[in-house]
């Protein structure tokens, strides 16, 4: 992983408070053209009565046409789950045409047991782990989870535990009935990707897209520790990446940003709130701890320590402008926050804060030069908040994520940006 750290503003004022805003860039090595890891992954299917019909044989062909591309190395698993839960492939490289017959007897059921489904990935995958593979748990829903471990907070810390073991998670909100709430935090936890999938008809896409991802994987278990000096008075993670704290060090925060594909770069953006410095000097505000494991060429842990510093120079000094890099990709993440705050407004009732939100949201992307169709998709979500369906708010929701992850999350014909 090659690292750059910029900041928005490198030279501070002496005695008195400032904020640094920082962006950690990590550029993932090459894919290998030939060699890659191999893919262990457990497909987890909601078959709840909600996935009768369309959805769930859209759900089938997209199954199969995973199956299909495989490599010769890469094995998958077929989980469905509704009230009870069955194994419909073990975890093996299958012949489409042989199995087929199975994954086409997929039929909807009952109630939504996320829990006992994404158990169910894990344990077929804990008992076949392989050193050197890619191991995922990918879950398809559309329902809310109502059955099984249903607190938000439990199912976090169940899907956190399997990183440990080197199994990631991520999550597919299906149409308009899932938690996408639930399904972000899910895939923070598991260190995975959470995509929205508008209707049947994008199924396959979305699949394919985390398949492509998987498969080329270059680093796993991407992690960066913040580790604040006593110049910093506090700081935050300005992405949703999921953060945990660090052992024996209260000031510090441990931020898990998963894994990155080849060529790919990982971005992460830390918000520094600084003490008053008494001397004119360069001034160390933190340390990050960048750790990975490479998953190519010499498969090793990696760790790389980047020091963050800025210089204080007297009142009265001249400075030079913030960097506009930094400042940009700052804006929009605050966008993508008042989105977020505007959808839980929305879905509270407070329509006159969402709306005001929302137009707050639609000014910072104007000033950054943003897509004009997700501009305009924020001004008739607040023209018309009252009346908002869930596809609107979930489109939102999954175009604040994207901006968070820096990844494709929405798979939606009608809004593609």
């Amino acid at each position: 992983m090659k690292p750059t750290i910029s900041l928005d503003h490198a030279v501070i004022v002496a005695r008195r408070d400032e904020t640094v805003n920082a962006l950690l860039e990590l550029t993932a090595p090459p894919a290998p053209t030939l060699e890659r890891p191999p893919l262990d992954i457990a497909l987890v299917i909601d078959r709840s009565g909600s996935m009768e019909g369309r959805p769930l044989d859209s759900v089938r062909k997209a199954v199969l046409e995973l199956l299909r591309v495989a490599g010769a190395n890469d094995r998958i698993a077929v989980v469905t789950f509704d009230t009870s839960v069955d194994t419909v492939l073990p975890l093996e490289h299958h012949d489409v045409v042989a199995v087929a017959g199975r994954i086409r007897a997929i039929h909807s059921g009952g109630s939504t047991n996320l829990s006992a489904g994404w158990l169910k990935g894990v344990e077929i995958l804990t008992a076949a782990k392989r050193p050197d593979s890619v191991a995922r748990v990918v879950v398809l829903t559309d329902g809310h989870a109502n059955a099984g471990v249903t607190e938000h907070d439990a199912l976090c810390t169940m899907v956190r535990g399997a990183t440990d073991h080197d199994i990631t998670t991520s999550l597919i909100g299906f149409a308009d009935g899932h938690d996408e709430n639930l399904i972000a935090a899910l895939a923070d936890a598991g260190r995975g990707n959470d995509y929205w999938c508008a209707g049947p008809d994008q199924a396959l896409n979305v699949f394919t897209a985390e398949f492509a991802g998987l498969a080329s994987v270059v680093a796993q278990n991407l992690s960066v520790e913040v580790r604040p000096t006593v110049a910093t008075a506090a700081f935050e993670c300005l992405n949703e990446f999921d953060t945990t704290p660090v052992p024996g060090n209260e000031a510090a925060r441990v931020i898990n940003i998963g894994d990155a594909y080849g060529d790919e770069v990982r971005r992460l953006a830390l918000r520094f709130a600084l003490r008053p410095v008494s001397t004119t000097d360069e001034v160390l505000i933190a340390e990050l701890v960048v750790r990975w494991a490479s998953t190519v060429g010499s498969v090793a842990l990696h760790e790389l320590v980047i020091p963050v510093s800025v210089n204080s120079v007297s009142e009265g000094t001249a400075r030079p402008d913030p960097d506009p890099r930094v400042v940009e990709h700052v804006v929009r993440l605050e966008a993508a926050d008042d989105r977020r705050r505007a959808i839980d407004a929305a879905r509270h009732r407070r329509f006159d804060e969402a709306r005001r939100l929302a137009h707050r949201a639609a000014d910072k992307l104007i000033g950054v030069g943003a897509d004009p169709d997700e501009v305009r998709e924020l001004m008739r979500f607040a023209a018309d908040i009252e009346h908002a369906d869930e596809m609107t708010i979930k489109g939102m929701r999954s175009a604040s994520r994207q901006t968070n992850k820096g990844r494709r999350s929405r798979f939606d014909p009608h809004n593609p940006y």
